[in-house]
């Protein structure tokens, strides 16, 4: 399945090479193809992604690509070097350090956000400025986001990122560097723990839809 969605976005920008990917998912494995096939069509963009988890393992169980190592293989493909950088990380067997001496993302964990928002939105904005990068795609798991927000996910994990931070963001990325595409992952509406959790996830999921959108659209302007 990843390969044939790598091929459908390959003739898509074979087409059209400004058109901006967007892709809702699924497990996070998912945002994989675009990342490659709009590296092929478009390289020298980064990647920022909102995400409870590092998803950087090499492989899982034995699986080379999944929900779990997506993220390494995108920030291989794109050249490393901090092109690749992480929000709202929080659930990790690993600390910040490891993970940065080890492979050179940028991290901005959970709770030094919460903790200086609008420092470390600075931060976030003005480490992917600094790269250099023609544009970024923006890839937005759902549990990035605080659980009380958006548990109707695999994986929902407390602790975590504000919508209105996560929109601002989006909002600051399309403005100051540019999306060249976007997705939204992880979201699984049959995973109700409350009556409450599919409607108020979807719903956030939709908002987050149309900002990336609206944010990769003002790029263009």
């Amino acid at each position: 399945p990843l390969s044939i969605a790598e091929r459908a976005w390959e003739l898509l920008l074979a087409l059209n090479p400004t058109a901006v990917p967007l892709t809702l998912g699924g497990d996070h494995s998912t945002a994989l193809p675009a990342v490659r096939a709009l590296h092929r069509a478009r390289p020298g963009f980064g990647l920022v992604q909102s995400d409870a988890h590092t998803d950087l393992l090499q492989h899982r169980l034995g699986v080379k690509y999944c929900f779990a190592t997506w993220s390494w293989h995108a920030d291989r493909l794109l050249g490393g070097g901090g092109r690749l950088t992480q929000v709202g990380i929080r659930a990790s067997g690993r600390d910040r350090a490891h993970w940065e001496s080890t492979t050179g993302v940028r991290q901005f964990w959970a709770r030094d956000i919460l903790a200086d928002p609008e420092g470390a939105l600075e931060a976030v904005v003005a480490h992917v400025a600094s790269r250099g990068t023609r544009g970024v795609l923006f890839s937005n798991d759902i549990d990035g986001t605080d659980s009380q927000w958006a548990d109707a996910t695999g994986t929902p994990e407390p602790g975590g990122l504000t919508p209105d931070w996560v929109v601002e963001l989006i909002r600051r990325l399309g403005r100051e560097v540019g999306l060249v595409g976007g997705d939204v992952m992880e979201v699984a509406p049959s995973l109700t723990p409350t009556p409450q959790s599919a409607p108020r996830t979807v719903g956030l999921a939709a908002r987050y839809l149309l900002e990336t959108i609206d944010a990769a659209l003002g790029s263009r302007r």
